[in-house]
């Protein structure tokens, strides 16, 4: 899967130190995913949810939720299969979240 953008796991992680290894970690595997649904991210990131057209990542046992909307892999009618993509939306504490209007504001910055 192609991120897009890796900007707010990295912000996310300076603004939130105890979970920087854990969005490394999603980021890492992420990136060598080659999903074609939900339930192929689900297979891999069981505490996941899909959200309307958003699929949120629980970190740190729910402390934090990475908010993305997914654009998966798909094969052309020649056989060729596209990249997915995963479109990184937020990073928010369980509290932000609650509020669905942060879900599209990337990270905040205190």
């Amino acid at each position: 899967m192609h991120i897009i953008t890796r900007k707010h796991p990295t912000e996310a992680g300076m603004q939130f130190p105890d979970a920087k290894k854990e969005l490394a970690a999603w980021y890492k595997i992420a990136s060598k995913a080659e999903w074609r649904n939900f339930v192929e991210v689900r297979r891999t990131f069981k505490d996941t949810d899909a959200v309307d057209d958003y699929v949120i990542f629980n970190i740190r046992h729910n402390r934090y939720r990475l908010i993305t909307i997914i654009h998966y892999q798909r094969q052309s009618a020649k056989g060729r299969w596209a990249e997915g993509r995963v479109f990184i939306r937020s990073v928010l504490t369980h509290e932000e979240y609650n509020n669905r209007k942060n879900w599209d504001k990337g990270v905040k910055r205190k």
